[in-house]
């Protein structure tokens, strides 16, 4: 007994240690632009207040739209294709050698850097995608230029960053930076996202047993149903050599007519059960607590954007 309760002791700081290896292991992505010498202030003050953790350095390259052809710009659309792939391949090159730029400049501080090229026609929406395939925790980014800066500044002036505020993932965390200073800071909500988590496997536990107890209960209508049907189908018969005899013995066309009226009511069907008879209490909570949750962290994304 001894010995597995100090197993299960030493499992426990293995597991521990796991866990802080795994959150210095974390990587901090930063997104930085095509001019080095704009985003060097920015890039410093990740370095100088980051040290331990590995930097990805991020940049958005846009596929060119407008291709030049003898000395004229030209849509893409409206080019060969060659010459457009061409060119953009080129354009890929020059934004490869930016990132370069940026590792030498990490090197340079002594830290040990990566690169990651995102292609997107639009900045913001490649970052946000960024975000969610690399499921990033730590996110760093400009909050303005540096035109735009001021020692009062405490909000963002970048659309780019606002629109990146308000969408990205809410396990998050993220820091805008402008000249070389902190802006604004937009905390990781773990708690709305394990609450969510939890309510996700609610549903899926009343799911499971709503289809249990629909299936259940469908095998026993079926069953009923082919019972009745059997029964009718009898008495249908009986009904049917009675009213024969009957025609056979009166001759007459109204007694025909009115067995075809009898029997054209008692086929008619009943009438269509409401959609949402099948759904129980514990369904409505969920989707009651569901649709608070969601107005909840809707109001706090966009009171941390303000």
């Amino acid at each position: 007994m001894e010995f597995e309760a100090a197993k299960k002791h030493t499992m426990g700081e293995e597991d521990e240690v796991e866990e802080e290896e795994a959150v210095m292991d974390e990587r901090i992505y930063v997104a930085v632009g095509r001019e080095p010498a704009k985003n060097k202030s920015n890039l410093s003050w990740v370095l100088d207040n980051c040290e331990g953790n590995k930097i990805c350095i991020v940049l958005v390259h846009r596929p060119a739209q407008m291709i030049p052809v003898l000395g004229t710009k030209f849509d893409a659309a409206t080019v060969d294709e060659e010459l457009v792939r061409a060119y953009r391949e080129k354009q890929k090159a020059k934004t490869e050698k930016i990132l370069d730029e940026y590792l030498r400049i990490c090197l340079r501080k002594g830290v040990q850097a990566e690169k990651l090229c995102v292609e997107m026609n639009s900045i913001e929406k490649g970052i946000l995608q960024m975000i969610s395939e690399n499921r990033v925790r730590k996110f760093i980014m400009g909050a303005a230029s540096d035109k735009h800066y001021s020692t009062k500044m405490e909000d963002l002036r970048s659309k780019k960053a606002i629109f990146v505020c308000q969408h990205a993932s809410v396990t998050c965390h993220m820091r805008f930076i402008c000249k070389g200073y902190l802006i604004h800071t937009r905390e990781a909500r773990m708690d709305e996202v394990r609450a969510l988590s939890a309510l996700l496997s609610d549903f899926q536990r009343l799911v499971s047993s709503q289809s249990s107890t629909t299936s259940d209960q469908e095998s026993g209508v079926s069953k009923r149903n082919s019972e009745d049907e059997e029964e009718e189908e009898r008495e249908s018969r009986t009904s049917s050599s009675r009213s024969a005899s009957t025609l056979s013995y009166f001759g007459g066309s109204e007694a025909s007519s009115s067995v075809s009226v009898l029997e054209e009511k008692s086929n008619r069907s009943s009438p269509p059960s409401l959609p949402c008879t099948g759904m129980g209490l514990g369904m409505i909570t969920f989707l009651i607590s569901s649709i608070k949750l969601w107005q909840k962290l809707s109001i706090q994304n966009h009171k941390h954007c303000e």
